[in-house]
């Protein structure tokens, strides 16, 4: 469904706004996509809807302190307050308090509602739905709506988005070549997590469940388990700066007359990344891009980094996703428990394309090996078809970043702070993640190579947070709780 909408919306004051905003939740609750399996030759659905809730949105539908304090503190505390900002990198254009929604002075986030269509008539038609908040019905205010649309699988830079997900153990989706699975638990409260512990469970007071929908809690018998089958959320809006991004690596790679070399330009970005623009990583595929070893192609994901390039001469230590996801190449640990310890850190995401404004359809071309993009010709494609329709080209593109994770602080924000932003990862020094990482203009990359290593210097930052929070994902029962159904 390359449509999305993404709907921050308020609980208003009154306990009349609270009671429609219940009903709301009930009128909701048959739309809101489940884990059920369809039935084998049904149709797809063009629609779905997901509904993930705030702290602070917890207690307006009538969890108490007592009920929230079962919750994990970087929860509770939120994304833009106390140490969070300082853990995640959100600091100088980043701090909170430049952020478009979420960020204090802001208004409160209890809700938010992501939908998903297949095509944008789907998405409008969802209005039609007796449950649409429009911003003045079901007791909800709409604080800030955020549309997106997927085009193709690059990501705004121009590089091939959303690969190497983990899956789960026990799921019916076929494993793919290289692929983790996981324990449940890592995504999913209350099942067994990296550990072969039990992920842990929020709990209510039997009070907060008179209708006896919950099940007890394992370990405090004599509460409910609330969080049963929830995860948490996490949405970041980043601004990526798209032009800066390709200025910055043509002229790290000027040729000695000072013209453009485009081939030089493309494969420092991708020795930055990782991967090629198609998507074929740079530990298969070194020096030049294969798009053979992209789309479809098993190998896309199926490799290690200590079996076949331990040293980081075809793919950077300091490279992203290496980074965000080390495999079994975490020092000083052996291979098999550097993979153990990656996998205890793994997310699942999504990264959502937005442009400020919103570009009409156009196909995406598929990308010449032999003259990778300068830009991301997604977006080159929706420009030229925009200017063609004498509208304006955008002045602002990323991505809405989405993470499903059991522990925000041991999976996202460890990511974030312990290897993204740690300028002495993995053995490096005074070397951040050059995508994602908060530099400021005066870090390196560091390139392994034989006999002597090269450096990048000057990394300015790419990637710009405006906005986001952390969210509950309830199970269903824990939703009929809340929208105090029997």
């Amino acid at each position: 469904m390359p449509h999305s909408r993404f709907l921050f919306l308020e609980i208003k004051e009154t306990a009349e706004d609270l009671k429609a905003t219940r009903a709301w939740l009930t009128l909701l609750l048959p739309c809101i996509v489940t884990g059920e399996r369809r039935s084998k030759g049904s149709p797809k659905p063009h629609t779905s809807a997901h509904i993930a809730i705030s702290a602070p949105g917890l207690l307006k539908f009538g969890l108490n302190q007592e009920a929230l304090d079962t919750f994990p503190r970087e929860f509770t505390e939120g994304m833009a307050m106390g140490q969070r900002p300082r853990v995640l990198g959100d600091t100088g254009g980043s701090d909170p308090t430049q952020w478009e929604f979420g960020g204090p002075g802001k208004k409160t986030i209890h809700i938010l509602l992501a939908l998903y269509a297949s095509s944008e008539a789907h998405l409008e038609a969802l209005k039609q739905e007796a449950w649409y908040p429009n911003g003045s019905n079901h007791g909800l205010g709409v604080i800030t709506q955020q549309d997106s649309f997927r085009r193709c699988d690059n990501e705004p830079f121009g590089f091939r988005d959303g690969i190497g997900q983990p899956t789960l153990e026990g799921s019916p989706v076929p494993v793919t070549p290289g692929q983790a699975v996981l324990k449940p638990g890592e995504f999913l409260l209350g099942y067994t997590n990296g550990y072969d512990n039990p992920s842990p469970v929020p709990t209510v007071s039997a009070a907060l469940d008179p209708n006896r929908l919950l099940p007890a809690d394992t370990i405090q018998t004599d509460r409910k388990a609330f969080g049963l089958n929830g995860s948490f959320l996490v949405f970041r809006k980043l601004k990526q700066d798209v032009e800066g991004f390709w200025n910055f690596f043509e002229q790290q790679t000027l040729n000695p007359d000072g013209t453009p070399n485009p081939e030089q330009k493309v494969y420092l970005a991708s020795k930055c990344i990782g991967r090629w623009p198609s998507g074929a990583p740079l530990t298969l595929a070194p020096e030049k891009d294969n798009p053979a070893l992209a789309g479809d192609n098993p190998r896309i994901d199926d490799f290690l980094f200590a079996a076949t390039d331990v040293s980081g001469f075809a793919c950077p230590i300091g490279a992203h996703i290496r980074r965000v996801n080390p495999r079994d190449a975490l020092e000083p640990n052996s291979a098999a428990k550097a993979l153990i310890i990656s996998n205890r850190h793994r997310i699942i995401r999504r990264g959502r394309p937005y442009e400020t404004p919103l570009l009409p359809d156009a196909n995406c071309p598929p990308t010449a090996p032999d003259a990778p993009p300068a830009v991301n010709e997604t977006t080159a494609a929706a420009e030229a078809h925009a200017e063609a329709k004498g509208q304006p080209k955008p002045t602002e593109q990323g991505l809405y970043f989405i993470v499903i994770n059991a522990d925000i602080q041991r999976q996202f924000e460890f990511i974030q702070q312990t290897w993204a932003n740690n300028e002495k990862f993995n053995g490096l020094y005074d070397n951040k993640d050059p995508i994602i990482g908060d530099n400021d203009g005066t870090g390196v990359m560091v390139l392994q190579q034989s006999p002597v290593r090269t450096k990048i210097h000057g990394i300015p930052r790419f990637v710009e947070m405006r906005g986001g929070g952390y969210f509950f994902l309830p199970g269903l029962r824990a939703l009929r709780v809340l929208a105090g159904l029997p």
